[in-house]
């Protein structure tokens, strides 16, 4: 083993030793009593006993099996659910600090393609605030990588997420080093090909990678001949030390595993052939479309650690994920692990990502042990953790319920026996909710009591020979195990009549006679639509390229002429997604880039044409404040804030003179020449169309309030990621909120003090919200307002308020709730049939209904014979695997 390498390894337990970890908890015994454990090793202890002592698991079982120890201290965890730290098989924890700016930005050293002698360890900022949202989450050991955006990355850290030094926190052994990233694909390619430079093919980012192996053979070669050598007692000179050839030849000697970015299938195979020719430990990282070739993987033993969203888009290469993935990968023996890639999902939200693979068929067991024991043993740390057991280390994480449910929160967070987070502690909490970057920590809502689920209902049985609703039927009845009307209280056994496009009866089944031949259709639970109050579909598609993005015209960042109605896709994919989420109406809107965008409108998410599909056109004349306008023309206004608002201003003042120019008495050869951009304006000014104002951060919420007032607008802000710090001032200008998708990024400066219960604070001001799902730029790109709503949920707004924030109160602020939004007679029959809970992570839409027409059954979707999958090809989403 060279020096260099005893050195690095000698230090880590140095730096621990100094900092306490290494004896990590007091010698006293402690006693985790009464909680149902899971110890992701097979056992279930329910209820259960953890004994803990000097760091480590002393013992665990059932409760009154383990001997508890005098003098040892007992907690009572009745209740509660105790389950194995987390463990992130990919991460960019401390290289991608939080905020996420210019200078914080240390994943990816994007001078060469191949890096095989950077390391994460000297990246690592051991203050990065999104390592204390991890440990809030129940993270607590990590695989910090570099970026992928070259073909050999350089060397990941395999890391317990406590200390304040990369080496306190770094685990390390001779036999282990970490991990070596490397990367295929779309990332290298555009990182060099973009420029003129190698790689700009598939091709040779494979010659690439195989050439630096070969390299490296040589070089042990060398080195294997000088050692030789110098046993046989010659005198002869070492070869030249190559540090990046030194972490390939780790890699060929097994103490480093390749942690491979890598998407489609193609690619998968690829990485594969280069494991055959050089025998490396690979551990496969994302494996988007590995369902494709699950018998090529289970061949080669090889694990897949799967980034999981909760919708398609962005990347060419991740379009195609399907939830159902990790399930179909565990049910052929592939051993499966889920991901944050953090900061792509964040750390906090873990347990909730795994929840996705559950949603698409993964079992719970299978699951926990994809983001614990799978873990460590990719990692090669499973003798020390990832699994409950007797010997291991004390790295456990304290739940309020079961692991995959919304309604569980992490109540505390250990390492080594130490905890490292307490939801009880009000600026631990922070790290969970949001908020710790607030300076004025009063300004911070208080914690609200958890959320209960619901008593878990049943779809009813049809009447007797009752003839099940299809594609064509014009009337039909409903049957719910548990009716949310929206308009009152939740009815259960409750039943819809649908006639004719409309809602003929909502309410109590025992109130409805069915007639004879009505088609029946029953559902565990049912829904109005929903609606995404803030969307960029169908104007953003699901590819990152130019050709499918019409959502910004960036010619001039005054764009009061546009409308959303001229480039409107109705055969977008991310349209028929979200109507496949039970969204079937959006507000779709332009993007983020110009000053004034354009007129926005309210859509079906089903339909042929624009036309047809229009629920309400023009909406309203988006106006963008904050950081994005100001970055999109280049050596043009507006470059700050207030050249943001004068030319807001400018343009409002230029409609005004416009409109005093236009009298009704006036003289034909007198009257202005038509300009689109200024009667969309004065559309505004006389409160024809509402000005909505996108604006996240405190002050840039406060000039859109200025400006309304200033000019008597109708108004609407969206996003309002500061909302909860300045909703005395929007309660007192009377102006509604369409709150930012409620898991919105703690990433950029405007979004650095996002809260969860955002929605929740201003709801509880008495300011009329609805939840949207924002703008989204790389990947995913949309959002699931069910989701984002579920989260709200549970940080404060409470179920009532967070299902109406997507239908009824949604309607109210677009005004359509005429229409739209509940569940009443007279009404629009938009209608959504659930298998579970609607705001339980798992649950999945069965049935929609669009304008009284059955237009979604998930059981029609396509399944994929294994011998077809190499052929899906999008937009053809289907819901499940043969």
């Amino acid at each position: 083993m060279p020096i260099i390498l005893r050195c690095l390894l000698i230090v880590p337990c140095l730096f621990i030793a100094m900092s306490g970890f290494c004896s990590a908890a007091e010698p006293k015994p402690i006693a985790y009593r009464g909680a149902r454990i899971l110890t992701a090793a097979g056992k279930v202890f329910d209820p259960g006993t953890l004994l803990v002592e000097g760091g480590k698991i002393v013992a665990v079982g059932m409760m009154d099996d383990v001997a508890i120890p005098d003098g040892a201290e007992v907690h009572d965890a009745a209740g509660k659910v105790i389950i194995p730290g987390l463990v992130d098989t990919h991460s960019h924890l401390g290289v991608y600090s939080r905020p996420a700016i210019s200078s914080n930005s240390d994943g990816n050293e994007m001078t060469g393609p191949v890096q095989s002698v950077v390391r994460a360890l000297d990246s690592l900022n051991p203050f990065d605030p999104g390592i204390r949202m991890a440990n809030a989450g129940g993270v607590t050991t990590a695989n910090i990588m570099p970026g992928s955006g070259n073909v050999i990355g350089g060397q990941t850290i395999y890391v317990k997420l406590r200390g304040h030094t990369p080496e306190q926190m770094w685990i390390a052994s001779p036999d282990m080093l970490g991990g070596l990233k490397m990367a295929n694909g779309e990332n290298p390619k555009r990182s060099y090909g973009s420029k003129g430079k190698a790689p700009g093919t598939r091709m040779k980012i494979a010659a690439l990678q195989r050439a630096e192996f070969l390299k490296a053979i040589d070089y042990r070669r060398e080195w294997d001949g000088y050692r030789k050598k110098l046993a046989a007692g010659e005198e002869v000179s070492p070869p030249d030390v190559d540090l990046g050839l030194e972490a390939l030849v780790e890699v060929l000697q097994k103490k480093r595993t390749v942690h491979f970015h890598s998407h489609r299938a193609d690619d998968l195979l690829t990485t594969m052939r280069l494991k055959d020719e050089f025998d490396f430990d690979l551990v496969i990282q994302h494996g988007t479309e590995s369902y494709k070739i699950i018998d090529e993987i289970a061949r080669h033993g090889v694990p897949v650690s799967m980034t999981i969203l909760d919708s398609p888009g962005g990347k060419a290469e991740v379009v195609q994920f399907l939830e159902e993935c990790g399930a179909e990968l565990a049910a052929a023996g592939v051993k499966v692990l889920v991901n944050t890639d953090d900061p792509v999902t964040e750390s906090r939200f873990m347990l909730r990502t795994a929840a996705i693979a559950v949603r698409g068929g993964l079992p719970e067991d299978i699951a926990l042990k994809a983001v614990t024991l799978h873990g460590a043993e990719v990692m090669h740390l499973d003798d020390r953790l990832g699994s409950l057991e007797a010997g291991k280390d004390a790295d456990f994480v304290v739940l309020s319920g079961p692991p995959f449910s919304i309604y569980a929160r992490v109540l505390e967070t250990y390492i080594d026996g130490q905890r490292v987070f307490d939801l009880a502690d009000e600026s631990e909490r922070l790290f969970q909710t949001g908020g710790f970057a607030v300076r004025d920590k009063s300004q911070i809502p208080p914690a609200k009591p958890l959320v209960a689920p619901l008593q878990v209902v049943e779809a009813p049985t049809p009447p007797t020979g009752a003839t099940e609703a299809d594609l064509q039927s014009t009337e039909f009845v409903i049957l719910a195990g548990r009716l949310h009307t929206v308009a009152g209280e939740s009815i259960d056994d409750g039943a819809v009549h649908v006639r004719d496009g409309k809602i003929v009866f909502a309410g109590p089944r025992a109130e409805l006679e069915i007639a004879a031949g009505i088609p029946v259709v029953a559902a565990t639970e049912v829904s109005p639509g929903l609606i995404d109050a803030h969307s960029v579909v169908p104007l953003e598609g699901e590819y990152n390229i130019r050709a499918d993005q019409d959502s910004n015209e960036e010619s001039d960042p005054n764009q009061a002429d546009v409308r959303v109605l001229d480039g409107f896709n109705p055969s977008e994919p991310l349209l028929q997604f979200l109507l496949q989420q039970g969204i079937t109406t959006v507000h779709a809107c332009p993007g983020r880039a110009n000053v004034i965008a354009g007129l926005s409108g309210v859509f079906h998410t089903y339909g042929r044409t624009p036309e047809s599909m229009t629920i309400r056109f023009p909406q309203a004349m988006l106006f963008n404040l904050g950081e994005w306008p100001k970055e999109t023309y280049d050596g043009r206004k507006p470059r700050t804030r207030m050249g943001t608002a004068s030319l807001i201003r400018e343009a409002l003042t230029g409609a005004s003179n416009f409109s005093r120019k236009k009298k009704p008495d006036q003289d034909a050869d007198d009257v202005p020449n038509r300009d689109l951009k200024q009667e969309a304006l004065t559309s505004v000014l006389e409160k024809k169309v509402p000005a909505l104002f996108c604006a996240q951060r405190g002050d840039d919420i406060m000039t859109a309030l200025r400006l309304t007032k200033e000019f008597k607008l109708e108004a609407m802000i969206a996003l309002a990621a500061d909302g909860y710090l300045v909703a005395d001032q929007i309660k007192t200008a009377n102006v509604p909120v369409i709150v930012h998708p409620t898991m919105q990024r703690v990433g950029g400066m405007e979004t650095y003090r996002s809260f969860l219960g955002n929605a929740a604070a201003l709801a509880d001001h008495k300011i009329p919200i609805a939840i949207g799902s924002g703008v989204e730029t790389y990947v995913p790109k949309t959002r699931v307002i069910r989701h984002e709503a579920a989260m709200a949920m549970v940080y404060g707004l409470g179920r009532a308020r967070a299902l109406a924030a997507v239908t009824l109160d949604a309607a109210k602020i677009l005004n359509i709730d005429d229409r739209y939004g509940s569940l009443e007679p007279g009404k629009v029959a938009d209608i959504v049939l659930y298998d579970g809970d609607p705001f339980e992570h798992k649950t999945q839409v069965t049935h929609v209904i669009v304008d009284g027409r059955l237009v979604y059954r998930r059981a029609d979707q396509p399944r994929i014979p294994l011998a077809q999958r190499q052929f899906y090809f999008s937009p053809n989403i289907p819901c499940c695997l043969d």
